[in-house]
């Protein structure tokens, strides 16, 4: 490798600024990841635990075919209810919420002893409970969330496919509805004019058939015997403590925080020292017949 390279490379280290894009507390780094800087503007997203605590069942929406529904309607029967909000351009924490949601379902057919049962029971999506996704974005499209639907319903077994279809359905409302069914069971969320996406945490929020919030449960994996104790225990109308890691999906600019410039600076002046040293290393090698 010449000296001219070896030199090239060392300058482009040390003027690269390093990108920070889309962080979300826990994807991979679990309760170890960093709390977002002071000047992140949705330091308030999160959830306020509302055990107890019922839906609007008069809140309006429509659901992914266009029917304008009541919640109260879409809840109707004997079922408990998984109720999540997400939408369809959500940058990160969405797909991951869904996707962890979707590769549990599966698993939860299977019969299995749960307490307080005489024997083994399974959970069928559209028979035993159903979920309700509530679109943040208020007036998304028909056809983005259709397509949303269909990318996690694909994801499930097919043969499974018409009581799954039945089982899960997607709600869009106006932003006064959207929000008034959140603040029942303590969702809290932010949309962020600049970045044109929302700031949301990733939670399950299981509900009774009578829509009373009994449980919540965090995270982007759900572990089966966890879904499976809490849809028991929503059919029972037993509230039960939250369980998971809280994951929030937040952006920020590095420019409005200062401990990002000095960790940015504390970088480049490590690379100028390192090419200080690489040339310093490059000239005494030469000096003294080193290699080329």
């Amino acid at each position: 490798m010449s000296t001219k390279l070896l030199i090239a490379g060392a300058l482009l280290c040390a003027l690269s600024t390093p990108v920070l894009s889309h962080p979300d507390d826990g994807s991979s780094l679990g309760d170890q990841v960093l709390a977002p800087p002071p000047t992140f503007q949705a330091n308030d997203v999160g959830v306020t635990e509302q055990l107890g605590a019922r839906v609007p069942a008069d809140a309006l929406f429509h659901d992914q075919d266009g029917k304008a529904v009541r919640l109260g309607d879409v809840l109707a029967g004997d079922m408990p209810t998984i109720l999540t909000f997400n939408y369809s351009d959500c940058p990160m924490l969405c797909s991951l919420q869904l996707n962890g949601l979707s590769a549990a379902l599966p698993g939860l057919v299977k019969k299995a002893p749960m307490l307080g049962a005489d024997k083994p029971v399974g959970f069928g999506l559209g028979s035993n409970y159903r979920i309700v996704t509530i679109d943040l974005a208020p007036g998304e499209s028909l056809e983005k969330m259709q397509k949303m639907r269909e990318r996690y319903l694909a994801r499930l077994p097919a043969d499974q496919m018409p009581g799954l279809r039945q089982g899960w359905t997607f709600l869009v409302g106006d932003a006064a509805t959207i929000g008034r069914v959140a603040a029942a069971v303590g969702f809290q969320y932010k949309y962020l004019p600049e970045k044109a996406e929302y700031a949301h945490p990733a939670a399950l929020i299981f509900l009774s058939s009578a829509g009373t919030v009994t449980r919540y449960v965090y995270g982007i994996e759900f572990p089966v015997p966890v879904m499976r104790e809490s849809i028991f225990k929503a059919g029972l109308a037993e509230q039960a403590n939250a369980v998971g890691f809280m994951n929030r999906c937040y952006h920020f600019d590095p420019d409005a925080n200062s401990a990002t410039h000095g960790g940015v600076m504390a970088l480049r002046i490590g690379a100028a020292g390192f090419i200080v040293l690489l040339i310093g290393g490059i000239y005494f090698m030469r000096k003294h017949g080193g290699g080329q």
